[in-house]
């Protein structure tokens, strides 16, 4: 009798041990799945070194027939990639027809190029651009501007822009955290991005998405007649406003005294204003084109997941 209750008692007692036993491993995999948004990871086909300076995005981009590098701008803003016109004629480019495109100060010309051989990071750049006249612009950045890179570098790609890092990234696909992002819906619009942004708690605005303006927030307050027509844009130079702090939203994420120029008149037809690199460099930026989404990511609470892998 004693020798049936201790082989009970041991059966009794291997039965707990196996049922913990199952218990750790249900707990594991449910870590393992919790765990899951956190590891996942962007697929990285290619890499490019920048520098930020005065608030702005600089690459180095090799032209065929030119041995020092060229100072490009990765300009989202830009509705079309564009070389200096005084660079373009030295390199003996051969400018097609005369055109008007948008700026932010009205309309300016430009001549198309169509078969420019240039590279940043091994990956090709648009062969088709404009050729304008950027003396303003390097004037006030206070150093050569020798070419913009524009939407079209953004067509067909989800390029992320890592500000703390320096570095833009191609990437094959993108899986972000959706509890450290904000996804906001891209819409065309004069050939450029735009978000839906509130301002000063009134309804969502689309706004341009624009890694070529320095400030922070550029906003439209008044509907007074639209300038210009639609077409391509090109925001060429700075404007002289007024400006003045106040609340901004992406999604759920706010955001209190911002720095913001007041426009009374619209910078580009049908758009609300521009959302510049003074508040999109405190994210890790990316721009899903073929997705029409972009994703505004927490840059500490990404690096966080990327040391928990």
């Amino acid at each position: 009798m004693l020798g049936s209750n201790v082989f009970s008692w041991a059966r009794s007692t291997l039965e707990r041990i196996l049922l913990t036993d199952r218990e750790m491993r249900f707990l594991l995999c449910t870590l393992l799945v919790l765990l899951l948004p956190i590891s996942a990871e962007s697929q990285v086909q290619r890499e490019i070194h920048f520098q930020y300076r005065g608030g702005l995005i600089w690459l180095k981009v090799d032209v065929s027939g030119k041995s020092e590098p060229l100072n490009f701008l990765l300009d989202s803003g830009a509705g079309i990639s564009a070389i200096d016109l005084q660079k373009a004629r030295s390199l003996g480019v051969p400018l097609g027809n005369r055109q008007i495109v948008q700026g932010v100060n009205g309309l300016c010309f430009a001549f198309r190029v169509n078969d420019l051989q240039a590279v940043c990071g091994g990956i090709a750049l648009p062969k088709s651009v404009l050729a304008i006249d950027l003396r303003a612009l390097s004037g006030s950045c206070q150093q050569p501007v020798d070419g913009i890179l524009g939407v079209d570098f953004f067509r067909s790609r989800i390029v992320q822009i890592d500000f703390t890092e320096s570095r833009v990234r191609i990437l094959e696909k993108c899986d972000p955290n959706l509890a450290n992002c904000e996804i906001l819906p891209i819409r065309m619009c004069n050939d450029a991005f735009c978000v839906p942004v509130r301002v000063a708690g009134n309804p969502a605005q689309w706004m341009r998405l624009d890694t070529g303006c320095d400030a922070a927030l550029e906003w439209v307050v008044s509907k007074t007649k639209k300038r210009g027509a639609g077409g391509s844009s090109i925001g060429l130079s700075g404007i002289s406003v007024r400006h003045m702090n106040t609340s901004l939203q992406l999604g759920k994420q706010c955001f209190k005294a911002v720095t913001t120029g007041v426009h009374t008149e619209p910078i580009f037809p049908g758009e609300a204003g521009l959302l510049g690199n003074g508040l999109l460099s405190k994210f890790c930026l990316t721009i899903d084109q073929p997705g029409n989404r972009v994703i505004f990511e927490n840059p500490i609470l990404k690096s966080q997941g990327a040391r928990m892998k």
